[in-house]
């Protein structure tokens, strides 16, 4: 053969693999295209595996919190490739925890499809939250974001025993599931506040089977619902609620309870500071110089003993006022009745003693106020002010916000709501819940 056929033949063959090679890359990218068109429409989702449920719950995390919203963002936080965080984000909008945006041709750049955004759901679950006050506890039901859907106050006694209260609580969550239309299997889990267990101690009834502890509230609201319980101090969650409602983050906050009884929570670099036996923040056993009124703790002198607003409600009562509770004892300040008045901005002083102390040690950003007599905001607000203007170092007094509670009166319920769902939502807990889904 001549080199010119062979030359020829060559040529020949070369031309035939490229032709091969472009028509399967022709196939390819209208193969792709199809795929890519079908994804942004009906695209049919593989079944949810094991593997394909891992680090789901990151993904979740990253459009929940607002760190990333496309398919593209997430896997450049992750370091996963984009076909592995498309798993799990069909895995996510299966289970209703992520909405897809439709692609808006109009923030196209030119180049490829315009691309479709992810967001967070909160209504793809429920969260069950609960204060317990001594003469009463407020409900709450709310979805993932902790916005509260319904809630109710039920006039209860501690007294009544473990038993009879709780039992008081789940009816009532019952019914505002059922008004709501909610089935229980969308509850992800209970936060509930208590007192502290001072307080506590003097409403354990006779006899009674249960005492109130922790441990004796979880039991019971296990039995009625197996979903996560979480039990604590109603002033822990109150700080927590107030935290997690500030857009300014404050390093340290301390949410001051001033109701019938005082208490503190504190949370530093946005977690509760319980202590080594979970007893921090009971500034209402604090000794006040110069006082002997006995405390239900054992010892005299303290805080709640002069400046609760039991305590105030108690004291303008023996003078013949009409004041039967601290919020009567608020409402009265706010009205201008002088004796209420004046009584509330010495609780306030007094109260402003026993903190200027923890200023100076912690040098918090706020100081919020939750409770009744926090309604008589300008006595006490002003008495608090003063003492620690006084008392305290310059530089930390000058530094410190003294408000009411952001939230208000739900402040405790925020809390109690936000637990449930910073742990519902942890990414482990995420790919555990659709693992779970996945098998049933």
């Amino acid at each position: 053969m001549s080199i010119v056929a062979i030359n020829r033949s060559i040529i020949e063959n070369y031309r035939s693999v490229c032709d091969i090679y472009l028509g399967s890359v022709a196939d390819t990218l209208r193969s792709g295209h199809r795929r890519r068109v079908v994804s942004t429409q009906t695209r049919a989702r593989r079944p949810a595996t094991p593997s394909r449920i891992t680090r789901a719950g990151e993904v979740l995390d990253l459009v929940r919190r607002g760190q990333a919203s496309t398919t593209g963002q997430i896997a450049d936080e992750l370091g996963l490739a984009r076909s592995t965080i498309t798993d799990r984000i069909d895995v996510l909008l299966d289970s209703g925890l992520v909405h897809q945006s439709e692609p808006d041709p109009a923030m196209s750049t030119g180049r490829g499809r315009p691309t479709a955004h992810l967001s967070f759901n909160p209504a793809a679950g429920t969260a069950l939250a609960a204060q317990l006050g001594i003469s009463g506890v407020r409900l709450a039901v709310t979805d993932l974001s902790g916005v509260i859907e319904v809630s109710e106050v039920v006039d209860i006694s501690l007294d009544d025993g473990v038993e009879a209260v709780l039992g008081m609580v789940t009816d009532g969550f019952q019914r505002l599931l059922a008004d709501r239309g909610i089935d229980t299997g969308s509850v992800h889990g209970i936060g509930i506040g208590i007192p502290a267990p001072v307080e506590l101690r003097a409403h354990q009834p006779a006899n009674s089977p249960r005492q109130w502890t922790p441990e004796a509230v979880r039991d019971q609201l296990l039995d009625w619902l197996d979903v996560p319980v979480f039990v604590d101090h109603d002033v822990n969650l109150l700080a927590f609620g107030e935290h997690c409602a500030r857009a300014d983050d404050p390093e340290v906050l301390l949410c001051l309870k001033v109701g019938t009884v005082i208490g503190c929570g504190v949370v530093v670099n946005g977690r509760v500071v319980r202590g080594t036996s979970q007893l921090a923040g009971e500034i209402g056993h604090t000794r006040v110089h110069d006082s002997d009124v006995p405390c239900n703790c054992g010892n005299v002198g303290c805080l709640n003993a002069i400046a609760s607003g039991g305590a105030l409600a108690a004291q303008l009562t023996a003078t013949g006022i009409d004041a039967p509770d601290a919020r009567a004892v608020a409402q009265l300040a706010r009205s201008g009745q002088v004796d209420a008045g004046r009584a509330v901005r010495e609780a306030g002083r007094q109260i402003g003693e026993a903190l200027a102390s923890t200023v100076n040690l912690l040098n918090p950003a706020v100081i919020s106020l939750w409770g009744y007599l926090a309604e008589a905001e300008e006595q006490l607000l002003g008495g608090i002010g003063e003492s620690i203007a006084r008392l305290a170092q310059p530089g930390p007094a000058h530094a410190l916000s003294i408000e009411p509670a952001l939230m208000g009166q739900d402040a405790g319920i925020y809390g109690a709501a936000m637990t449930v769902i910073e742990h519902a939502l942890q990414p482990a807990s995420v790919d555990a819940h659709l693992l779970a889904a996945r098998q049933l």
